[in-house]
């Protein structure tokens, strides 16, 4: 029975060091993604996005938002280098000769849309620049497979959304760069920044709590972002490029999207539903809240999977108070009838004692 395995929001980052706090790299769990992967050797494993959080990976103390393909490579480099028993644990997965592996960037590794990169990718799980059972998707934002659909979810978002028929920019005498969404831009210009003093800015949801509160209990800070997020604003709408990027058709859409923050995107897959008649399931990543919901269109069931993330979050909702870390993925089975699609939580087996490393 053909598989499939489908992971997103890893947000893997330059990775840990003992004794040393890594406050841009939110991932720790790379044990138990072996595990899984070893629990589920010889699936089609699909990486939905934001596998890798390059938009947080400093060089040389900064984030450049002018990002050249050489310049993903060696961010992509400093990832792969942090984190050798994921890179060692897709190594194994993919000897087993009926696995494979298809990657479809997200708004947080985008650089993977660079033959660079992806060539690098390949190289440390196979030793080789390129795999017949490696694949990047690159051409479009989503990855259909027998009646289920894949988008990472960012492209329903103008805020994060990838102008797809002109994914880099051009400049004089110089490697052209990504044509990076604006998103992308407050994360690396204004966020990143913010992040040293407040570590777990980008980890609490709703976001609106934590910004009313601040408003109280944190005012000085909470108004700097305030004014860093304005003046970052005001910079992208007076910028020519912008408006080449993003179309005024699409101005409205644009400024419903700016202050949003983890949207849920099921509406999106219900309509996927009701215009694409074959598509039985379609998954989604990107949110960081994991989803299932069904609906029966034309007399048969629909399902709409969010994976979630891996990286811990605070929810400040009062049905979720608190900071949770559950790990889920996605499955498919295709039967007689089609493809079933679920969300898994998985466990692992964890040790009696882990050494804290910071």
């Amino acid at each position: 029975m053909k598989r499939a395995l489908v992971l997103s929001d890893l947000h893997l980052g330059t990775g840990h060091r003992r004794g040393r706090v890594n406050i841009y790299d939110d991932f720790k769990e790379d044990e138990r993604l072996a595990q899984l992967l070893v629990r589920h050797a010889g699936a089609h494993l699909v990486l939905n996005g934001d596998i890798f959080d390059l938009l947080k990976v400093p060089v040389m103390g900064q984030f450049p938002d002018e990002i050249s393909e050489r310049l993903a490579g060696i961010k992509l480099y400093k990832c792969l280098k942090g984190h050798p028993r994921v890179v060692e644990a897709l190594s194994r997965f993919l000897e087993n000769e009926a696995s494979q592996i298809t990657y479809l960037p997200g708004n947080h590794d985008m650089e993977l849309l660079f033959p660079g990169p992806q060539a690098l990718f390949t190289r440390f799980i196979t030793g080789q620049d390129s795999h017949p059972r490696i694949r990047f998707v690159t051409d479009e934002p989503l990855f259909e497979l027998d009646g289920v659909q894949f988008h990472h979810g960012h492209q329903f978002e103008a805020l994060h959304a990838f102008d797809w028929g002109q994914l880099t920019l051009r400049r004089a005498n110089k490697e052209p760069v990504l044509n990076l969404p604006w998103g992308s831009l407050f994360i690396l210009r204004v966020l990143n920044p913010l992040i040293r003093e407040r570590p777990w800015l980008d980890k609490v949801h709703p976001f609106w709590p934590l910004f009313a509160g601040g408003m109280i209990f944190d005012a000085r800070f909470t108004s700097r972002m305030v004014a860093d997020t304005a003046k970052a604003l005001v910079q992208a709408r007076l910028n020519p490029t912008w408006w080449k990027k993003r179309p005024f058709v699409k101005l409205t859409q644009f400024l419903g999207n700016d202050i949003a923050f983890f949207e849920k995107l099921d509406h999106y897959a219900e309509r996927i539903f009701k215009q694409s008649s074959h598509v039985r399931a379609v998954f989604m990543g990107h949110t960081h809240v994991p989803m299932l919901r069904t609906w029966r269109v034309g007399g048969s069931i629909r399902t709409y999977v969010n994976t979630g993330t891996w990286m811990p979050m605070v929810d400040l909702g009062l049905g979720r108070l608190g900071q949770h870390l559950e790990i889920h993925y996605g499955l498919v089975e295709w039967h007689e009838d089609g493809p079933r699609a679920a969300l898994h939580r998985w466990h692992g087996t964890r040790p009696e004692s882990e050494e804290v490393i910071a």
